[in-house]
């Protein structure tokens, strides 16, 4: 979906799952990092860790009937049914499909999928309407959906006569997530011209997707099936409704814009679902079952609590240099995100590097540094003229690139020129294709600000936000770094630059608090990109150099709590710098995820950190 169309404030489904918590008193949070200063009165421990969005794979699978290869006069190339229907099984294991739209699901396929599936899937409408419903029906794996209502409508196919079409409400069993999956198969040529009666099924099912919104507006309505046109199907399907294909394209005032290489096989959804991997199959397994590709994609529903949530903008301040113990919790912007936020001092770097491009590097794109472990593969600190594809040996995705084929505008600032490097990571020339909604370019980075200094940076920041903020705004505050390995990270001027960042956090906040546009809706996140050591400021070994700073502050944040209590998945390391096994610590690239997350956006495909976006920071629904 949309960026603009799923960030407003959304209404959710309750969360079934109890999640416990338990409120202790706390006089200071001392125990974050030994000799830090005091933070909240409380805190909030889960017993449990919160489930993230909902993914799950959807299919349109057209079947080949059986009618068109065990009659006398099968179809060249194919074997029958029974055998292409075990095929077809494999497929839906293979592809780990939950939930599946069939298109000419004839009596032999049915009776054979009941026979061997029956334990595995339930099926409607199956034969409960009689032998034409039945070419359509939709199943789902019954270990993870129930089946809530099963319905029907009537569809014009071969001359304009009705058949049934099935559409059922499914509930998720784990998270009580409900959705609407309207499965047809729209009339072809084959027994004479039948664009009008095509044309009459797409005003109907874009009705009916219209009414199950109005009806149920917080659940989404999916759509599958083997529609027999093009664009003379997705451009008024999409104008009339809220749905958006899996593969891309839209319209709007302007016009249509079609997805690229369409077939006659669609996959689309509502808010607030985002698509993501869609393919269209056409691997030899494929073809020796179906003569239609079978269309695939993961389906992201955000958590209850996100879909609640006004958060529609985040900006991320990193800072390079913040070391943990130097930060006084009772001054200035760091009094107020301990107070007003969720935090820990015990944030951990990446395990490959402290130095601030690597660490940079992966808060953007969610990955650990070694390109061998599907890292970004930057080991270095300064700007050598490359880009992220080229250390990875591979396309890396970042926050940018998400957020910007969503239809956010992205903002990118920093005062050092190594941060070049992931501003030309992802301009015209070397981002990748947008496969969401309308096609918004290569160029992931609306703007890229680098100013020269903290100050001006911060300054420039603050006027964005208040005038045209971005959906997500990325910040590099460099200074103190420069000052900690110049007069040591010990030293009087290095404590006072961190009380003049935490000042600058401070009016970044009184922006965010000023503006109408940001006010409410907007999370800031702050995070150290590397920590300090006097005379072995670089070197991964060193606690203070691994230890930072994670803040996270905005609606909904449960206020002075500690991220490790929020958060029991993740494992407190102590002094310890722990790698990226489960239970790991938090690191600093959980960020990615974590903002995408909250602007109801999937994960970053090939991410490592948080990449099931299970990072919890909001409030939760109890009991």
């Amino acid at each position: 979906m949309r960026l603009n169309q799923i960030a407003p404030p959304r209404s959710g489904h309750r969360l079934t799952t109890a999640l416990l918590a338990t409120t202790v008193a706390l006089s200071a949070l001392t125990a974050l990092v030994p000799g830090a200063s005091a933070a909240p009165d409380a805190r909030t421990v889960l017993a449990e860790q919160p489930a993230g969005p909902l993914t799950f794979q959807v299919a349109s699978f057209n079947l080949l009937g059986a009618g068109h290869t065990d009659g006398s006069n099968p179809r060249k190339g194919f074997d029958k049914s029974g055998p292409r229907l075990k095929r077809a099984i494999e497929i839906l294991d293979r592809e780990s499909i939950d939930v599946v739209g069939f298109q000419e699901m004839h009596q032999a396929q049915y009776a054979k999928f009941t026979e061997w599936e029956s334990e595995r899937f339930g099926l409607y409408p199956g034969a409960q309407l009689g032998t034409a419903p039945m070419h359509n029906s939709i199943a789902w794996r019954t270990d993870q959906w129930q089946a809530l209502r099963t319905e029907s409508i009537k569809i014009p196919y071969f001359k304009g006569n009705e058949i049934k079409m099935p559409y059922v409400l499914l509930e998720h069993l784990e998270t009580g997530q409900q959705a609407w999956f309207l499965n047809v198969h729209n009339p072809a040529d084959a027994r004479g011209p039948a664009q009008k009666w095509r044309d009459e099924a797409v005003r109907r099912e874009a009705n009916l997707v219209n009414q199950l919104r109005e009806d149920h507006p917080g659940v989404p309505v999916f759509l599958t099936g083997d529609m027999n046109d093009r664009d003379e199907f997705f451009c008024p399907v999409v104008a009339r409704t809220e749905l958006e294909a899996a593969n891309g394209g839209g319209s709007d005032e302007s016009g249509c814009e079609t997805p690229p290489a369409m077939k006659v096989d669609w996959l689309l959804g509502t808010a607030p679902t985002v698509f993501t991997g869609y393919a269209a199959l056409t691997d030899p397994l494929v073809k020796a079952t179906t003569d239609h590709p079978v269309i695939v994609a993961d389906a992201v529903v955000p958590t209850p609590v996100v879909q609640a949530s006004p958060i529609d903008r985040v900006v991320v301040l990193g800072v390079e240099g913040l070391r943990s113990s130097a930060i006084d919790l009772t001054a200035g912007g760091w009094s107020r995100l301990a107070r007003e936020g969720a935090i820990t001092l015990n944030a951990r770097t990446t395990l490959e590097s402290t130095a601030p491009l690597p660490n940079v590097l992966s808060m953007l794109t969610g990955r650990r540094v070694d390109a061998a472990a599907l890292g970004h593969g930057v080991t270095y600190n300064n700007d050598r003229g490359e880009v992220v594809r080229s250390t990875a040996g591979r396309y890396v995705s970042s926050i940018f690139d998400l957020v910007h084929n969503q239809g956010g505008r992205t903002y990118l600032a920093a005062n050092r020129n190594r941060i070049d490097m992931v501003d030309r990571s992802w301009d015209g020339a070397n981002g990748g294709r947008d496969p969401y909604g309308f096609d918004d370019g290569t160029d992931k980075v609306d703007r890229y600000f680098r100013g020269g200094n903290d100050y001006r940076l911060v300054e420039d920041l603050r006027t964005k936000l208040e005038k045209r903020p971005a959906a997500f705004t990325y910040a590099e505050l460099s200074s103190l770094d420069k000052v900690g390995r110049k007069a040591g990270f010990d030293s009087e001027r290095y404590h006072k630059f961190v009380g003049k960042i935490g000042r600058m956090v401070g009016r970044t906040l009184g922006s965010i608090e000023a503006s109408k546009k940001l006010a409410g809706r907007t999370l800031l996140v702050v995070a150290g990109t590397n920590g300090g050591v006097d005379g072995a400021a670089r070197d991964s070994e060193r606690t203070g150099n691994y230890t930072v700073p994670l803040m996270v502050w905005g609606p909904g944040v449960v206020q002075g709590a500690d991220l490790y209590d929020l958060n029991p998945a993740w494992s407190d390391p102590g002094n310890a710098q722990d790698g990226y096994e489960t239970p790991a610590p938090i690191h600093t690239g959980v960020v990615a995820n974590l903002a995408l997350s909250v602007l109801g956006l999937p994960a970053l495909p090939g991410s490592l950190m948080n990449n099931d976006q299970r990072l919890n920071v909001l409030s939760l629904p109890l009991g």
